[in-house]
């Protein structure tokens, strides 16, 4: 519920069922940005890799993208435990799957107080090694500037 069909949408004009829901998303959807194929992959939840859910048939969509954005909403308690575990999922899953050249960003940065967000962010960072961007989609140079982000990322 991180906003991934919502973003996949106002980049591609997709059209893809959105709601404000978890598990909203069953099935990837599929959108073209610029020449890219982007795939809103439905968000994996503690035990994907031994079939929890619809873990297997998630995971396996992932195996076949050649890399990842992976979104977390701002409004989680801890943003580096929700990216831990989508990776401890994929690695066990496959390990390869932990190879592939990735991207984090923060959505719905709106809904969260932006000293709480800078500090999150910052917790984040020195765990990860990772500097994530930041995305609200109501406001649509944000999402400009993650489609340009995206783009400059793909073309690495």
């Amino acid at each position: 519920n991180a906003g991934k069909t919502s973003l996949l949408n106002s980049l591609t004009r997709a059209g893809a069922k959105v709601g404000d829901y978890e598990f909203t998303t069953l099935e990837p959807n599929l959108g073209v940005y610029y020449k890219y194929v982007l795939a809103d992959i439905p968000g994996l939840i503690e035990g994907a890799s031994e079939g929890k859910g619809l873990g297997f048939k998630f995971l396996k969509h992932i195996k076949r993208t050649s890399c990842l954005v992976h979104l977390i909403s701002a409004e989680e308690d801890n943003y580096y435990e929700v990216y831990k575990l989508i990776r401890e999922e994929m690695g066990k899953f496959d390990p390869e799957l932990l190879d592939k050249r990735e991207m984090v960003i923060i959505s719905k940065t709106d809904l969260i107080d932006s000293e709480i967000l800078n500090t999150k962010i910052k917790e984040f960072t020195k765990l990860s090694k990772i500097n994530p961007l930041t995305l609200t989609l109501f406001d649509n140079l944000s999402v400009k500037n993650i489609g340009d982000e995206i783009i400059k990322f793909l073309q690495k």
